[in-house]
């Protein structure tokens, strides 16, 4: 700005061009090009990259899986190179190296020097213990430790090779984990074994790696904003599927104080930001409330189906994200603090989606879920681009996605574009708590503006059919956390009251 002011000053006067020395003709090209770059660099500084559910399978093509377990992620790009499995991971599928690697190329095209790059959770693909079972038909946990911790530093590096010298902030999701899905442990050998690599990525130092280490989180200044920090949560602690132990992988039983422990180290990091005056952003994998895929697409068993003890009830076919306790307490603590937190990010539900949490009928906080780059449920592949504030607010976010997956492969090249601009998309001024709210009510009570947010939801994906009465049980997710307001939502009625039987039509 002083540059500025100073060469368009009325009150400063050069020389002519031919009265200028040749070393002040210099000076003022050197001045010249300074006002050039200053914006430019201040644009860039004020855009991140979020990327979110990669689920990387580097056990795609079973051929190769001797050669990546007995070599070093280094040399791992190599070996993915030579895959005959040419075709990008299709619809039903997690990420394969050509899937990966056209994203991640896309990525740096797009936002070549984000502010720092904000990874969501679930690094490793699904039924990643299986899969190293059938692929090796070897059974020593030490030997498949080795092999998670490979893959998770193949996809340090192949971030890094991108966006060198950049802060990479990670948070661990429910299958990041050598001892199988939601058991990952406080204390355990996963986050040991990654403290120091997630303590790189970040760029970090001091009591990150303990941090780490304990729970999976940790609280940093924000890389570009002074007064801003930001938490990362390990919320798998809190999920309705956690557990602590696995016997298919060695893993002995652990008792777990995980959730308490997350919840009593965000209080008091709240605590402690708020006594020093600073904002935060939160980032977490699995959001609070109530997962609304689950919820209107849960499947019975046979034996379910006849017993009379076993209920089809609309409400009892209701599944929270979390358990209900440590959601309730996630909630009070976010309303405790909504002047203190700005915004949330998570990711796990492999949509474009949003949550508003709320008390007394008034939102106090939102969380924005991000777009997965994993095709495994049908959506699209993305990733996303969000602009902030000086104040640390948010201002805009755009969404970027794979327009061909079907046809794309090792020698056809991944088509991306953008989806969407939010601000353009919802014809709002900013992305913060005012406008999602104001989207919520559209999506519920307007028709066309809920066919908008459904296809974006499914990041404009024509393979991910939705039944037209599952849409109200999905829309119903973004505002209803809790299990009695989801039952209002979407069964009509809440727990304990008279109401339908069976789900809406």
């Amino acid at each position: 700005m002083l540059l500025h002011h100073f060469a368009t000053s009325k009150r400063v006067r050069f020389k002519s061009t031919s009265q200028q020395s040749p070393a002040l003709s210099a000076l003022l090209a050197v001045f010249a090009l300074l006002l050039l770059l200053v914006p430019l660099a201040q644009a860039a500084n004020n855009k991140f990259l979020i990327v979110s559910d990669i689920h990387f399978d580097p056990m795609a093509d079973t051929t190769l899986v001797p050669e990546l377990a007995a070599g070093e992620p280094a040399q791992w790009e190599a070996i993915l190179q030579r895959s005959k499995l040419t075709r990008f991971s299709q619809y039903g599928q997690d990420t394969n190296w050509w899937l990966l690697r056209s994203a991640l190329d896309q990525m740096r095209k797009t936002l070549p020097h984000p502010a720092f790059v904000m990874y969501n959770g679930d690094l490793l693909a699904h039924g990643f213990p299986k899969a190293f079972r059938n692929a090796t038909h070897d059974e020593d946990p030490a030997h498949y430790r080795a092999f998670v911790l490979k893959t998770v530093q193949f996809l340090a590096l192949e971030f890094q090779k991108r966006y060198p010298g950049t802060t990479i902030l990670v948070t661990p999701g429910n299958n990041d984990e050598e001892c199988g899905d939601y058991s990952i442990r406080a204390g355990g050998t996963f986050l040991s074994d990654t403290a120091s690599l997630a303590q790189q990525l970040a760029r970090a130092s001091g009591t990150f790696a303990e941090e780490w280490k304990a729970l999976g989180s940790y609280n940093l200044p924000h890389p570009t904003l002074p007064g801003v920090r930001i938490f990362s949560l390990n919320t798998v602690f809190f999920s309705n599927n956690y557990h602590a132990t696995n016997f298919s992988q060695g893993c002995a039983t652990v008792p777990s104080n995980g959730p308490a422990d997350a919840l009593a180290w965000l209080a008091a990091n709240l605590a402690a930001a708020r006594q020093a005056r600073e904002r935060v952003w939160l980032i977490f994998h699995i959001p609070p409330g109530i997962d609304g895929y689950a919820s209107t697409h849960k499947r019975q068993t046979a034996s379910e189906a006849t017993s009379p003890t076993v209920s089809n009830s609309c409400v009892d076919m209701i599944v929270p994200m979390w358990v209900p306790e440590w959601t309730a307490r996630f909630d009070a603590m976010l309303e405790t603090y909504q002047d203190t937190i700005l915004a949330s990010f998570s990711g796990h539900t492999h949509t474009d989606d949003f949550r508003l949490i709320s008390s007394a009928g008034v939102n106090r906080a939102f969380v924005l879920a991000d777009p997965p780059v994993s095709p495994i449920y049908d959506q699209n592949p993305g990733f996303r681009v969000v602009t902030f504030a000086a104040d640390g607010s948010l201002a805009d976010q755009t969404t970027y996605y794979l327009t061909n997956l079907k046809t794309a492969s090792s020698t056809v090249p991944g088509r991306w574009k953008r989806e969407y601009q939010f601000s353009r998309e919802w014809k709002v001024r900013r992305l913060d708590l005012a406008s999602l709210g104001k989207i919520y009510d559209e999506i519920q009570n307007t028709p066309s503006a809920r066919s908008q947010w459904l296809k974006l939801y499914n990041v404009s994906s024509a393979a991910a059919v939705v039944e037209p009465d599952s849409i109200r049980g999905l829309y119903c997710a973004i505002g209803a956390l809790s299990v009695p307001a989801y039952a209002t939502c979407y069964c009509g009625t809440a727990p304990g009251q008279d109401g339908p039987a069976s789900k809406p039509k």
